[in-house]
This record gives structure tokens, C-alpha cells and sequence, in this order.
């Protein structure tokens, strides 16, 4: 067995013949439990010389090599071929190596082999593996340094919610993120793509030795304020957009998925760690400290910066991604909940309500598009979500909510009142300037509401019935279907509240029967 046998394997199996494709995987499957078979198809992978579809092909059967059989245990060595010794010296011997040579699609294949062999083998079997990161990280090469980051991802996220082996964690965020953050602050001022992915794999890295507690290096106030500046100045960082094309695809992308990492590490800081009102009582004293140097220090800045991305995104100079969307709306909730950062919020929440929150609520032109191809999908996601995590939408729902329920006498009347000067304005228009997307988030966010206004003790309770037979029943005729599906789900969320009229209720029941044969709904 040699590395040109094993490029001819490959090619065949991508030959469009079944019968060569046939022969070629069985000829693989007899070669791989031969002791050098996966040290010569990492030698495949690297080699300049073997086509870049020959070499994703070979990377993914090295996947599915390793996955399978790198345990050892007995039922991987009954299933599958084992590993021999050799292979796994030479694996690991080379394999950061592999890494650093391959194209960036090849590069997520061998980093998942990484993963599964550190699962395994580290810190016991491969003691050594973070003296080699630690080179990688101080490298001058910047190729090297990305390595060395994706490197220190995978051990991360090995132990990033191990309790007995926290200790990992600790050292290695004593040891080595001293020089990711250097790396990410450099990183952050550049606009070139591949400092984009440093960035962004240094946030998450930061992000996942956070999972499980708060390493004590970061608990210093030195350390809090280095990275804080990086998050601050990565969120902040402009992107030129062209707002009549951008889409969420665009949120793939690197200087994105940076930004998002960065909004995440924060969100997570503050609402695990930094938010006094939301600490458990048990760790009251392990990050109490922490919690009141965060919301002194840091808070304010931060807090701040969400507001202007916020003021951005309203007027068209930021664009924000559903997930960024929803992270911020989410800060903003835990906000809500601590005395001194709702101090600080206060000011700006009808800002927030009318400008941030109800927009997401409203029709949109992608919603459109969904209604038109796929309603059921549209009513899941948008009118009754079962589980939508990350939703910009939920996020934004549950902020309201927050805003209406926590802070209920500063903050309910105001929102009541923009409510109904969306229904009042829409009402009063000519019909055919009526724009049914406000009514529909201005019917959502009555909807979000409910729970708290349907209690007895709501200021509103005793006009519901007038807002149902206004604003709600009159649209179950509505000639837009998705305004009628709107309509329906608030008299759902409102369904307790009687009429004392019969003939009323006897009305709302017959128009939602015949909703029951409405075409248009799902």
C-alpha cells in the first residue's frame, strides 16, 4: 500500500461508473485495517499534488475512520477494523500539520478527526498536545496561528462542561489566552478574511471555556477590560452592506459569525456570571465580585453599544443578523430584571418598543414569501413557534413581555398606548393606504401580552372585550390571510374573556368555524 495505490482508490470512487466506485470502496474497506493506512491517507490530504476533489474525498473517510474506531473500545473493534498503534503516533504526530496546509473546507473535516482523537487521548495519552498549541499561537505565520485556534477550540470544547475536570479549562485559560487575546485584538483592527476566522474562532473559544463556570483568569479586572475592548470593538466594527441584497446568508460569513461570537461571549458573561439579580445563591459568593465589577464597569459601555447597533439597524446604517438580533433583545431582557441596568435602559425602552421590538413583530416581505410557498411552516414559525432557538422574533417577544411584566409601572401604560395608536392610525386611514403588516405586529404584541392582560388586575381588563370586537373578530374577514391567521391566534390568546352578550359569542363562534374551510389557511 502506497500514497499513488490510494489516489487511484479515490479517484475510482468518484468515477461515474457504479461497478469502479464499487470495486474502489471495498478495495478502501480491505485497505484500512492495515496498520499505515491512516497515516498514509493524512500524507493524501496534505500532498499539494492530489486534486482538491480527491483530497474532500479522502478527508472524509479519514473522518469516518477515526469517529468510528479512535475509542478502542470493544464494541468499536467489533464493529469496525482497530486503529494500530502506529497509526495513532503518526495520526497525532501529524495531524496539526494536515490542518495547517489544507484548504479551509478540508481544514472543518480534520479538525472534527481533532476533536474526537483529544475526546480520547488528551490530556493522558497525548500530554504533549498543548505545548504544541502554545507554539502554534506564538507563531509569526498567521496560517499558524489559525491552527493553533482551531486547536485550542476542540480541547475546549472537550471539557467545556466538565465539572470534574475543570481544572483543564483553568490552566489553559491561564496558560494560553493571554496570547488569543492578543491575537484577537490584532485580529479585530484588520479586515482581511483570514483575521476574521481568528477572530471569530477566538471569540467561541472564549465563549466555550465559559460554559460550565469562570475560569479565575478572567475573573481579574485587567483581563475583564482586554477582552471587553476586543468584543466592544469587534461589534462595533463597521461592514459595508448593500441594503437592497444583503440576506442571512450573508451572516455565514466571517466578519459575522466574529461579530456574533463576540455579542455571545457578553451576553454569556453578563447573564451567567456578571448580572447580580440573576446569580443562584450558591455562587453568589464565587462570582459576586465579578457581578458587581461587570454591572459598575463594564455594563454601562456595553450597554451603550447594544443602543447604537439598535439605532443603527432602525435607520438602515447597521445590519444585524436574526441571530445577532435575537442576542441583543435577550441582553436587553436580562437588563430588565437588575436595578442598576434598568436605570440605565429606562430611557430608551419606548425607543426600543416602537422601533426595535414591534418591527420584528410585523409582516415581513421574507414572511410573505413563506406564507405564498409554505404557511404551515409560516404559522410554526411565526404564529405559534413549538421551538425556535435563536429566533429574533421569540427574543424580541419575550423582551416585551420582560419590559410589561418586570418593570409593569413604567412600562406597561407606554406600551398600551403605542399599541393602540398602531390600531387607532390603522383604523382611521382610507382603506386602501391600510398597511396590514402593522396591524398584524401590533396584534402580535397584544398577543405576547396576554397573559399579563387578561388577569383581572390589568388596567385594560374591562375593555377587552370592545378591543376583541374592534381590532380582533373584525379581521377574521380581512381579505389578507395571514391577517385573518393573526386574528385568530389573538382571539385564541384571549379566548377567557366573556361577552355578556350571547348573540356575540354565538357571532365569533360561527365566523371561526368558517375559518375552519378557509382556503388560504393552513
Amino acid at each position: 500500500m502506497d500514497l499513488q495505490t490510494l489516489v487511484g482508490f479515490f479517484n475510482s470512487t468518484l468515477h461515474e461508473d457504479p461497478e469502479v466506485r464499487q470495486s474502489a470502496e471495498q478495495q478502501l474497506q480491505q485497505l484500512e485495517a492495515h496498520d499505515g493506512f491512516l497515516s498514509i491517507l493524512l500524507q493524501m490530504i496534505s500532498s499539494p499534488d492530489v486534486p482538491l476533489g480527491t483530497k474532500q474525498a479522502a478527508s472524509i473517510y479519514f473522518k469516518n475512520r477515526v469517529r468510528r474506531s479512535w475509542s478502542g473500545t470493544q464494541r468499536a473493534n467489533d464493529q469496525h477494523p482497530p486503529i494500530g498503534e502506529n497509526d495513532r503516533s503518526v495520526t497525532k504526530d501529524n495531524i496539526l500539520a494536515g490542518i495547517y496546509t489544507a484548504p479551509q473546507s478540508i481544514k472543518l473535516q480534520l479538525t472534527e478527526c481533532l476533536g474526537v482523537i483529544l475526546k480520547h487521548d488528551f490530556p493522558e495519552k497525548w500530554p504533549q498536545f498543548i505545548v504544541h498549541i502554545k507554539e502554534l499561537l506564538h507563531a509569526q505565520d498567521a496560517q499558524r496561528v489559525y491552527t493553533g485556534l482551531l486547536a485550542l477550540l476542540e480541547v475546549i470544547k472537550v471539557y467545556r462542561f466538565s465539572v470534574s475536570k475543570r481544572e483543564i479549562i483553568e490552566e489553559i485559560a491561564k496558560e494560553l489566552f493571554p496570547q488569543v487575546q492578543k491575537i484577537s485584538e490584532q485580529a479585530v483592527e484588520s479586515d482581511d478574511e483570514l483575521a476574521m476566522r481568528m477572530a471569530w474562532v477566538s471569540f467561541k473559544s472564549y465563549y466555550n471555556s465559559i460554559q460550565a463556570g469562570l475560569p479565575l483568569a478572567f475573573q481579574e479586572p485587567a483581563n475583564l477590560v482586554a477582552w471587553g475592548t476586543s468584543f466592544i470593538k469587534m461589534i462595533e466594527k463597521p461592514v459595508a452592506f448593500d441594503k437592497e441584497s444583503i440576506d442571512e446568508e450573508a451572516a455565514k460569513e466571517p466578519v459575522w459569525k466574529a461579530k456574533k461570537w463576540a455579542v455571545r461571549s457578553v451576553n454569556r458573561l453578563y447573564g451567567r456570571y456578571g448580572n447580580p439579580a440573576l446569580l443562584p445563591g450558591a455562587t453568589t459568593k464565587q462570582f459576586g465580585a465579578f457581578a458587581k465589577l461587570f454591572t459598575s464597569n463594564f455594563l454601562p459601555q456595553i450597554l451603550q453599544v447594544y443602543l447604537k447597533q439598535i439605532e443603527g439597524y432602525t435607520t438602515g446604517q447597521v445590519w444585524m443578523s436574526v441571530r445577532i438580533r435575537g442576542l441583543v433583545s435577550m441582553l436587553l431582557s436580562d437588563c430588565v430584571k437588575e436595578k442598576s441596568a434598568w436605570k440605565l435602559l429606562k430611557p430608551h425602552v419606548e425607543g426600543i418598543v416602537s422601533h426595535f421590538i414591534f418591527p420584528q413583530l410585523c409582516f415581513s416581505e421574507s414572511d410573505q414569501e413563506l406564507w405564498e410557498d409554505n404557511p404551515v411552516e409560516y404559522v410554526q414559525k411565526r404564529i405559534d413557534p413549538i421551538d425556535d432557538f435563536g429566533s429574533a422574533n421569540i427574543a424580541a417577544s419575550n423582551l416585551l413581555i420582560d419590559l410589561a411584566v418586570d418593570r409593569k409601572k413604567a412600562t406597561l401604560n407606554p406600551i398600551l398606548a403605542f399599541i393602540n395608536g398602531v390600531f387607532t392610525n390603522y383604523s382611521q386611514s382610507p382603506e386602501e393606504s391600510r398597511d396590514p403588516r402593522t396591524k398584524d405586529g401590533a396584534l402580535a404584541m397584544m398577543g405576547v401580552l396576554a397573559g399579563t392582560l387578561c388577569s383581572r388586575k390589568s388596567p385594560i381588563y374591562s375593555t377587552l372585550p370592545e378591543f376583541l370586537l374592534t381590532h380582533v373578530i373584525s379581521e377574521f374577514n380581512s381579505k389578507y390571510g395571514f391577517l385573518r391567521a393573526r386574528a385568530l391566534d389573538t382571539y385564541c390568546r384571549y379566548s377567557s374573556i366573556e361577552f355578556s352578550d350571547t348573540q356575540i359569542t354565538r357571532g365569533i363562534f360561527e365566523s371561526v368555524l368558517s375559518l375552519l374551510n378557509d382556503s388560504q389557511l393552513p
